[in-house]
């Protein structure tokens, strides 16, 4: 194992005179093989580097850094001359967000060992703008979760610094996270080492202390098949997205009186509202199905509803809901700055679009359907009421001629 390569010793360097060895087309991209091994491929999880390499006075993006058939290769989209000197930019800000992100992912994941000893680090992925992380065998809850980045942070904010030596295998003990299956692929191991609080195995590129950081936080978290799958960010996107959601939430502070410290109650609360709403629209649907508005004209009976407060899935599951044997056309209209409707037609001797598609046109909207079943919507409507009653209007005169 090399113990010099420059993206461990030193990888704040960023610019490095290459050589070009070799350049392949594969696909719509090409693979291209530098005589010096500095820059960092992707592996451990973690994404490669990205930069940009220039010959002479032709510059191309390199938007990945893999190892292909055992060498390191940089993936870009244009072709470069071979045998030719150049230089390579490593971009910098790609680079130090994996590093932030790579050490927190030590931090927590060692956080979180403390009250689940038997977690195990499932799918992994590390890159520049977060970290995506699956913890199996375990449900951690919210309520872990929140004390543990409480806990990561605090240890950022030691400044605690952030060391890795090469070892030997024999040199593994229980307390070195690391792979299953790692100590019998090699002879030596690289391991880094946060201060007193975590040893791991590791080949990616960390920070040198954990000041560095700067801020973690989670901001997803999903459980599938007893195990917990967990998305952070970490420095400057940490917190912008930070802010972003509390001036969010500081908007509408203003709008909607409360105070900072009840958005867990006012949320509750909107849950409960969207139940509610739920249960209504449910039980409206109820009736409807049952009486509402009826016309009969000649042979066809026409029901019609102005459904406020309705979505477009609760108009569609509205209209799945009717079923009948009688010659009969059905008009749902959802009211809004964003009017939707659903026509069906039932046993009628025309169409669905007969009856409705031209009306719809002529106001202004759109739509379309099957020969049954008319889905339509409309924009900037500044009076839904007198919108619906013109498309009843229409639906009447086309059912008497």
């Amino acid at each position: 194992m090399n113990e010099k390569l420059p993206y461990w010793t030193d990888p704040h360097t960023t610019s490095f005179k290459v050589f070009i060895k070799e350049v392949k087309k594969l696909k719509n991209q090409y693979q291209v093989h530098l005589r010096e091994n500095v820059i960092r491929p992707a592996g451990g999880g973690q994404a490669g580097d990205k930069g940009v390499l220039t010959v002479g006075t032709l510059q191309v993006s390199i938007h990945d850094t893999v190892i292909d058939s055992g060498k390191v290769v940089l993936l870009t989209d244009c072709s470069i001359p071979e045998e030719r000197e150049g230089q390579l930019d490593i971009d910098i800000e790609w680079r130090t967000s994996m590093m932030k992100n790579h050490t927190s992912e030590h931090i927590f994941v060692s956080t979180l060992k403390e009250k689940y000893p038997e977690l195990k680090i499932g799918d992994l992925w590390i890159d520049g703008e977060h970290v995506n992380i699956e913890l199996l065998n375990v449900n951690v809850s919210s309520e872990d979760l929140i004390v543990a980045e409480r806990d990561v942070q605090r240890i950022i904010n030691l400044d605690i610094p952030v060391q890795s030596q090469i070892v030997g295998v024999d040199k593994i003990d229980p307390s070195i996270r690391a792979r299953e299956g790692l100590t019998a692929k090699h002879e030596k191991l690289r391991i880094v080492k946060v201060g007193d609080l975590d040893s791991s195995a590791c080949s990616g590129i960390h920070v040198e202390n954990t000041g560095q950081i700067w801020f973690f936080k989670v901001v997803d978290v999903k459980y599938t098949n007893g195990s917990t799958r967990i998305r952070f960010v970490t420095g400057s996107r940490a917190i912008s997205l930070t802010k972003e959601l509390y001036n969010t939430v500081l908007h509408r502070k203003h709008t909607y009186p409360f105070e900072m410290e009840q958005i867990g109650a006012v949320l509750d609360r909107a849950k409960a509202a969207i139940e509610d709403r739920f249960q209504m629209i449910e039980k409206i649907s109820q009736l409807i199905t049952t009486s509402g508005y009826v016309d009969k004209i000649g042979d066809v009976v026409f029901r019609h509803e102005y459904l406020q407060g309705f979505e477009s899935i609760n108009l569609k599951n509205l209209a799945n809901q009717f079923s009948t044997s009688e010659t009969s056309v059905l008009l749902l209209f959802a009211p809004g700055r964003k009017s939707q409707i659903i026509f069906r037609s039932f046993h009628t001797p025309n169409d669905a679009n007969y009856y409705i598609s031209s009306a719809v046109e002529k106001q202004g909207g759109k739509g379309g359907g099957s020969s049954d079943n008319f889905t339509g919507g409309f924009t900037n409507v500044e009076n839904p009421e007198e919108l619906y009653e013109i498309l009843v209007s229409s639906v009447r005169e086309a059912l008497t001629q």
